[in-house]
């Protein structure tokens, strides 16, 4: 049934325009989610609002530049925001500061936002064709590639909702109380999980049939892991200190 959907998209020419409005959709979801989200951490809306846009754009703006990079700066584009996961607290460090938000809950609020962002969007590569898996019978028809393959694509998508719910329960258990440790913990979970999904995707192999997207989203566990445990070495320190 989808794959007859995806035919029909196909012969009326709607891909491009579907996997736009996917794009679209993303950025419109996660300025709902960071709007709605502001309240459970007690941020005003009138530093919520410009904190997210300025931290939005700037990794938006990274995510083309850091494509155009590893292009050898030939191609501009590449809406791949795996690359973009590790960076995005070191440009909310400086806003932070800007807006005079702590740096610890901002941490923690942060942390579903870019799986929203990448949850939504992700789908629209199905009509898109791009971020395509090897072939596979009885699998998501590709309209660039004329054949059908492994439906990696809603799959990553869905793995990046089921960290925003995971994040999400997190947070409410704790009844949003800070720790900073929901982005350490979002990284890891993304991070790791694609780095395996990689394997999956029909994409250029480095070594060992790693990608260098594949390399990102390592970077991305790691750089986790370090925050991980630094931040919470950092508030076991400080909770000593209060006893």
């Amino acid at each position: 049934m989808i794959n007859d959907l995806l035919h029909s998209i196909e012969a009326h020419g709607l891909n491009t325009l579907l996997y736009n409005i996917f794009f679209f959709g993303g950025t419109v979801a996660v300025a709902i989610f960071a709007i709605l989200h502001a309240k459970n951490y007690k941020i005003p809306l009138k530093k919520a609002i410009p904190f997210f846009v300025i931290v939005y754009a700037v990794s938006v703006a990274w995510m083309f530049f850091l494509f155009w990079a590893m292009s050898g700066f030939k191609n501009w584009g590449g809406n791949n925001i795996v690359r973009v996961f590790p960076w995005i607290m070191l440009f909310a460090f400086p806003a932070a500061k800007i807006f005079k938000l702590d740096y610890l809950t901002v941490c923690d609020y942060i942390a579903p936002l870019a799986c929203v962002q990448h949850g939504v969007s992700h789908f629209g590569c199905i009509f898109g064709g791009c971020c395509y898996s090897y072939p596979f019978e009885g699998g998501v028809y590709n309209h660039v590639l004329g054949y059908e393959t492994f439906p990696i694509q809603p799959i990553e998508a869905l793995v990046a909702v089921a960290i925003v719910i995971f994040i999400y329960i997190r947070e409410k258990r704790r009844r949003f109380a800070v720790d900073g440790l929901n982005y350490p913990i979002m990284l890891m979970l993304f991070g790791y999980s694609r780095f395996f999904l990689e394997f999956a995707r029909d994409n250029d192999k480095l070594f060992f049939g790693i990608s260098e997207l594949a390399l990102w989203a390592l970077f991305a566990g790691i750089v986790g892991t370090v925050m991980y445990f630094y931040i919470k070495s950092y508030n076991k320190k400080n909770s000593a200190k209060a006893g």
